[in-house]
């Protein structure tokens, strides 16, 4: 009697070696790609909390005389409205700049543009010269730039002493604006509104704050996104109050906003009022418009951010402030820009919905980032003085 016994098939050499090979590749391209979306994710992060406030010259001056300045065309050099051309010379012999108003379009064709250039004196800019366009518009103190007198200061916060330029009101005795700028930026950003807190007569404290040029460094010198920076707004509120303050109107720009409305959140007894421009609504939202910008696939974004929440210790989530708005008990006046890439709207659009019935007075606009004011002066300092004049 014979049995059959029967014989396992077996998988033939190459077989499985191959098998072993294509296993291997696709555990290296997932190792690859781990290390990738970690780098690019670590880098992206780094963007976010990076404290730069370096100038970017990213035109090039095709042509200048006759008042006239010809510019590359794209969607910032053609926008109506105030702005400031800057440019870099070689005047004396040292790399400085210079800068000018520039005035309405002459003409404009697909490639160029051409404009009125108020240069008060300073020589024209030479062809090929590198420039930029500056929203900002002033490069000075508010006595230079505007005629108003103002006050050099510090106020105390829990890193040293902060600079400060406080601008006189008919009385200090009353309430006071606080201007509070974005990131990377400074306290020239707030001069655009020096003029109408002036013209009200109230007192405005434009400050600095930790990591700004001449101001104190926190110990790991990284933007926090308004984490830790909003305890300098709450120190420029002790000031403010130490020197005659009956009330605070906060007025923030992009992540100044995001810090006026932390501030708000967590010490908002002496807050009678808060003005937001292009604020940061929302950080999350925010991020994942700049990592689209960037063509970042969402699942590297999302590395990002949890990326960055470690590197500086703090909860996105946190900074999310259409939950808080149905509890919102002061006015707030939101400007917002139609062509912001820096900031995502949506959630400052949601903020304004939720709000009580009346609290907020939103103003939308033309222009980019923080450009309502350059795109329309006259429309930005009405709703202003509208607003200061019926909360102070």
């Amino acid at each position: 009697m014979s049995i059959d016994i029967a014989t396992p098939e077996l998988t033939p050499p190459r077989r499985r070696s191959l098998s072993r090979v294509a296993v291997a590749a696709v555990l290296a391209l997932v190792v690859l790609l781990a290390a990738a979306t970690a780098g690019i994710g670590w880098y992206f992060s780094g963007v976010a909390v990076e404290v730069t406030h370096a100038d970017v010259y990213d035109l090039k001056i095709l042509d200048s005389g006759d008042g006239t300045v010809t510019l590359p065309r794209d969607e910032t050099t053609a926008l109506p409205g105030t702005w400031a051309l800057v440019w870099k010379t070689d005047r004396d012999k040292a790399p400085k700049n210079d800068r000018a108003l520039l005035g309405p379009v002459v003409t404009a064709t697909s490639k160029k543009v051409v404009r009125k250039l108020e240069t008060n004196g300073v020589a024209a800019p030479a062809k090929g010269a590198k420039a930029f366009i500056d929203h900002w518009i002033y490069d000075s103190d508010p006595r230079q730039a505007l005629g108003v007198d103002f006050q050099n200061v510090t106020y105390p916060s829990e890193l040293g002493p902060m600079p400060a330029w406080l601008i006189p009101g008919r009385t200090f005795n009353g309430p006071w604006v606080i201007g509070v700028h974005g990131r990377n930026a400074d306290k020239l950003e707030t001069m655009r509104a020096i003029p109408t807190v002036h013209r009200l007569g109230l007192p405005m404290l434009s400050i600095a704050y930790r990591n700004d040029s001449n101001a104190p460094v926190s110990r790991d010198g990284k933007n926090h996104l308004g984490d830790t920076e909003w305890k300098d707004v709450a120190s420029a509120i002790v000031y403010a109050r130490a020197h005659g303050a009956t009330g605070i109107i906060l007025h923030g720009w992009s992540m100044g906003g995001a810090m006026v409305m932390t501030t708000l959140r967590k010490d908002p007894a002496f807050i009678r009022g808060v003005v937001l421009d292009s604020p940061v609504m929302d950080w999350n939202a925010t991020l994942d418009k700049q990592g689209a910008s960037r063509h970042l696939p969402g699942f590297v974004t999302d590395v990002a951010k949890q990326i960055l929440e470690r590197r500086i210790g703090i909860k996105l989530a946190d900074f999310d402030q259409r939950p808080y708005a149905p509890q919102i008990k002061v006015p707030v006046l939101l400007y917002t820009t139609a062509d912001d890439e820096t900031v995502d709207n949506g959630p400052a659009f949601t903020f304004a919905r939720k709000a009580p019935h009346g609290l907020v007075t939103h103003v939308e606009t033309q222009g980019g980032h923080t450009e309502a004011w350059n795109v329309n002066p006259s429309a930005y300092e009405t709703a202003l003085t509208t607003f200061l004049t019926k909360i102070h």
